[in-house]
């Protein structure tokens, strides 16, 4: 009879939790409240910095103040969290602002290891920026810089003698030399997982996905084999303009080409692009646009001009348009440094007002990242009713892939021959748009295998597959994935994971993988939903899509943006494009011409496909 009243009462508990608890109403109300003011104190010292540069002592000084605070804070919530996620308290909104609690992560690991941890983190990271390789043959100058002076004597080099030598130096440099760093942080990683609550460390990996290491690898796995088949089409005809280039000795058939060689090919894409650099263009003759000489002609040349101009192109959105006072009070940023001048807006959390930097800099680059500038402005007023802990986006990335999404509508010939920038014909004909699909084609197919293999590797290792220093596993996955192989081949006695990071060595690709796929999956849904895009219609082929004067797209764009992360993503992309979950589908049919082409090309010229 006892344990018959103990079943139900727990089952009474269960049954109320529900309904909202004002205990933990309250307790969520105050925490919501402390994060939002430490969070703005956080985001105006990032600002100071954006404006000041990024050594600026007073800046890093608040960011490191704002991020003690912050780490206090979620130290003081972590015991009352566990409690009332124990009881199972409260309704479905509440239950999930305690999941968004902010975690303790490193800080869960005891004195020494946390100190080892952010040791090894902040070494392996100065040893990627920092590291100074040897000149070719110059081996007494031991100066040179990675970005930007070995890339630019590899941009510029025909010595393909030259060319492997950096590729070997760097390699030598950055991976070799951590690769004790690179096991001893993997497994404090693991710690980590298992001190944050995570038994399984692949897990702990995908925590921002809301999905365990398994179903997170299958997703990636499923966008892979999708991507496969063009993939395939397009590294056999960039194989083969190697191999014109350098030679069947070098570029073997049936074999995957070197990759000292192809991230020079490919990383051109990546630098203002002139059709002489590629020796298969789909229509040399045809030439590439130059569409920072056409904003300079049309009178777009400074960026406030731009600033108005796209905000017209949210207007005709549905959207509201941006009020003066955000031009009257943004600040430029200084444009000494391509790679850094970027437009961006700064949102806060208690603050009533959102910041706007621009880069003063009037190029083709700067116009279409005003449209991402301007998306992510957008997001963050719609989250905005959300409470702080749901005013995040669902995953890392995710609000990017909706700027992302409109920069490449807005790319489109047809909205660009509209916009009096495009005035001949020809660029909306088929030639021309294959030269571009190319282009675009090489800046993103080529980045989602290597994407995956960074983060394949390191959850290989994480569950605990393969050992974190097997260069030669890496090699297999790289092989298989990227179509590249090493100049010479690699055993464990070398180590180059680390040389291929792009950012911090716990820095997750997946969210790019996702966000690059999923701007494309929105550009379909929301070019099929306005008659701008019919399958098998060459004359409303995805990539002519011109999404300007739409505005049936703005209601629904606000109610997915207004969800912010108060539900999982899947919900919001439900919402957002009417599906669960991110497919390569958009990719593919926007691709479509150049894949196509491809395939008659490799047939035409007898180019092989694939490798063994």
């Amino acid at each position: 009879m006892s344990k018959l009243l103990l079943v139900l009462a727990f089952v009474g508990v269960i049954q109320a939790s529900s309904s909202p608890d004002p205990t933990l109403a309250n307790f969520l109300a105050a925490a919501n409240q402390q994060l939002a003011a430490i969070y703005d104190q956080s985001v105006l010292a990032q600002l100071q910095s954006e404006l000041r540069g990024p050594n600026d002592v007073v800046a890093l000084l608040e960011m490191e103040i704002a991020d003690e605070k912050l780490l206090n804070y979620v130290k003081t919530l972590t015991r009352r969290v566990a409690k009332f996620k124990r009881l199972q308290l409260g309704d479905a909104s509440q239950k999930r602002q305690l999941a968004r609690m902010p975690q303790l992560g490193y800080e869960a690991l005891s004195a020494m290891e946390l100190t080892q941890v952010y040791a090894l983190a902040s070494n392996m990271s100065d040893s990627y920026r920092n590291v100074q390789l040897c000149a070719y043959k110059h081996p007494g100058n031991c100066t040179l810089r990675l970005i930007p002076e070995v890339q630019a004597i590899i941009q510029q080099s025909r010595d393909l003698d030259e060319i492997e030598y950096y590729w070997f130096e760097w390699r030598q440099r950055t991976g070799l030399a951590t690769r004790g760093q690179f096991v001893a942080f993997m497994d404090l990683y693991k710690k980590t997982a298992q001190a944050n609550g995570y038994p399984r460390a692949e897990d702990y990996w995908f925590r921002s996905l809301e999905k365990n290491g398994t179903q997170s690898m299958a997703l990636l796995d499923r966008l892979m084999a999708g991507l496969r088949p063009f993939f395939l089409q397009f590294h056999a005809h960039v194989r083969g303009s190697l191999r014109k280039m350098h030679g069947e000795r070098l570029v073997p058939r049936g074999k995957p080409y070197p990759q000292h060689l192809a991230e020079v090919f490919i990383g051109n894409a990546f630098r203002r692009v002139r059709a002489e650099w590629y020796v298969d263009l789909p229509s040399p003759e045809t030439g590439l646009a130059n569409i920072t000489q056409d904003l300079h002609r049309r009178g777009l040349s400074t960026s406030q001009r731009v600033f108005w101009n796209v905000a017209e192109y949210f207007r005709g959105l549905g959207l509201l348009l941006l009020e003066s006072d955000l031009w009257k009070n943004a600040q430029p940023v200084a444009a000494d440094d391509d790679d850094r001048c970027w437009h961006k807006v700064w949102r806060y959390y208690t603050l009533p007002r959102t910041n706007l930097t621009y880069c003063p800099l009037n190029d083709e680059e700067r116009f279409f990242n005003m449209f991402e500038a301007q998306s992510d402005l957008y997001y963050y007023r719609a989250a905005s009713g959300q409470p702080t802990l749901f005013r995040d986006e669902p995953f890392p990335n995710f609000s990017d892939a909706i700027g992302k999404c409109f920069s490449l509508a807005a790319s489109s010939p047809r909205y660009l021959q509209k916009l009096g920038l495009l005035q001949e014909a020809k660029w909306l004909e088929l030639p021309a748009r294959l030269n571009r699909l190319y282009v675009q084609g090489l800046r993103v197919v080529f980045l989602l295998p290597v994407f995956y293999v960074l983060d394949r590797y390191r959850v290989e290792v994480l569950s605990g597959h393969i050992k974190a220093d097997d260069n030669e596993a890496y090699w297999r996955l790289t092989e298989h994935y990227t179509g590249a192989a090493a100049p010479r081949k690699r055993t464990n006695e070398q180590f180059d994971v680390p040389a291929k990071m792009l950012m911090e060595v716990d820095d997750q690709y997946f969210s790019n993988i996702l966000s690059i796929v999923l701007q494309f999956q929105l550009l379909k849904h929301y070019c099929t939903e306005t008659q701008q895009f019919e399958k098998d219609n060459p004359r409303k082929a995805l990539d002519l899509c011109d999404l300007s004067d739409q505005r049936q797209i703005g209601a629904s764009l606000q109610r997915a943006m207004a969800l912010g992360s108060s539900v999982p993503y899947s919900d919001v992309l439900q919402e957002l494009v009417g599906e669960p979950d991110v497919n390569i589908d958009g990719l593919l049919t926007y691709f479509q011409p150049l894949h196509d082409w491809l395939v008659q090309q490799n047939q035409l010229k007898g180019l092989d496909v694939g490798w063994a």
